[in-house]
């Protein structure tokens, strides 16, 4: 049973951390979790899976929680937390030889490894120590997808006059003017872990640089490495290169999502951090679309079908900046025939004005451009309803009005992180549907 001093119903069901304290108010364990509800409710259940945590639970006399925006964030923060207290009942890593190190390896195409402290003789560039293996091990998984890495790089191979590979070697890998010999693509190249190094995609030069903007994340030097990335951003949309462009924006917006040393120490020092930035992205969102009163309640729509099949629409619900999931709604589309994305946002919109009794928000966010945004907008026309609403396109992530030009916000806005997290979880909830629906017309009757 839960005691009353922790105050069950007022537990969120949101990622973070949660800290227990003794009687004389010393912290005892920090810990972490995707729902802290569920986790901190799971301490008092009638069976406890072990003695330590039998004995954790008798010593607790209160307890404070720490709310964060992502799972990374709550790792990194219980990190620096039980860094800094050295909690009784966590796993103490005192011992300096306990640590962990992320290490680049020496090389044409350095890996990206962890190690020990007696293992970074040979590193060329080393960061830690950190004090969570688990930690650095999540963290890496999240930054190979903003910055892939090699973990089978291309060796050179000496050219010998007059030799000849034998067929089972040509079949296998080719050389080029270097001397590089390339294999075929590795299992991570597929999952877009790996940029190509064992296939030659991609250039000594290149790879290195991609290795010093992930030094310079993991260095803290995040300002600086943003501004960089936002300068060659607009000298490749100026040039044209939109392609490039698109994947200069992709970095950026995986920066911004990653949890930053900076940021964990904010948490630290304030635990109310979060609730500020969601307070300052509302305002600019009021400020930079012109919205007459500020944003309390979002609702962000999207579609998913596969070629018109088993077609879903979702609604998802930010207030006050916080995801309110008892809030989402989901729609199976029932207009049939060719897919039309129009007509399904048209659908969605009429049904969901269709119940009254559900808040109106202060803004509605349309996955897509302005073909998404008007076709909605028809929907409120017809009501007398005056809600603005706007479009948030993935290509460059600008939000476009039913009329005028699209509204750039600046990429490091907290109101554009707001309108990007509310849109994603729209795509998520919208794709969760669509596969259970589809999931079911395969079952045998």
């Amino acid at each position: 049973m839960v005691p009353a001093f922790i105050k069950e119903a007022k537990l969120p069901q949101k990622p973070g951390i949660y800290i227990y304290r003794n009687q004389a108010g010393q912290i005892i364990y920090v810990g972490k979790a995707n729902n802290l509800k569920s986790r901190v409710s799971s301490y008092f259940a009638k069976t406890v899976d072990s003695l330590k945590t039998a004995n954790l639970v008798s010593e607790i006399r209160s307890m404070e929680t720490i709310i964060v925006e992502s799972e990374l964030e709550a790792l990194i923060l219980e990190a620096n937390l039980i860094k800094k207290h050295l909690p009784l009942f966590n796993i103490r890593l005192i011992d300096d030889k306990d640590y962990l190190y992320i290490k680049f390896t020496q090389g044409d195409f350095p890996q990206v490894v962890t190690a020990r402290k007696q293992e970074l003789k040979e590193a060329k560039r080393y960061f830690g120590p950190f004090p969570s293996s688990r930690t650095v091990r999540e963290t890496l998984k999240s930054l190979r997808r903003i910055f892939p890495w090699c973990s089978a790089p291309p060796k050179i191979v000496p050219r010998i006059k007059g030799q000849e590979s034998s067929k089972k070697q040509l079949s296998s890998m080719t050389l080029d003017s270097g001397g590089l010999r390339h294999t075929r693509p590795c299992f991570y190249y597929h999952l877009g872990l790996c940029p190509g190094a064992c296939t030659g995609e991609i250039s000594k030069q290149e790879y290195h640089k991609s290795l010093h903007r992930l030094g310079m994340l993991l260095d803290g030097h995040k300002q600086e490495l943003v501004r960089s990335l936002e300068q060659e951003m607009d000298q490749y949309s100026k040039a044209q290169q939109y392609e490039a462009a698109i994947k200069v924006r992709k970095m950026l917006s995986g920066i911004s999502y990653l949890t930053q040393p900076n940021r964990t120490a904010m948490y630290l020092e304030n635990p109310n951090f979060l609730e500020g930035i969601n307070s300052r992205g509302l305002s600019e969102l009021q400020k930079y679309l012109q919205l007459p009163s500020l944003p309390e309640r979002i609702e962000a729509y999207d579609i998913s079908n596969i070629s018109g099949t088993a077609a879903t629409g979702s609604m998802v619900v930010l207030i006050n900046g916080e995801i309110e999931k008892s809030q989402y709604r989901k729609f199976k589309i029932i207009i049939t025939g060719k897919p039309n994305d129009y007509a399904m946002h048209q659908e969605i919109m009429r049904r969901r004005l269709g119940h009254p009794e559900w808040p109106y928000p202060n803004l509605f966010l349309i996955d897509g451009g302005r073909g998404q945004v008007r076709a909605s907008l028809l929907e409120l026309k017809k009501r007398n309803i005056s809600i603005p609403i706007f479009g948030l396109a993935k290509r460059m992530e600008w939000v476009y009005p039913p009329d005028g030009a699209p509204i750039k916000l600046p990429l490091r806005s907290l109101g554009l992180r707001l309108l990007q997290k509310i849109r994603d979880e729209a795509h998520r909830f919208a794709i969760t549907y669509h596969r259970k629906l589809r999931a079911k017309a395969f079952l045998p009757s």
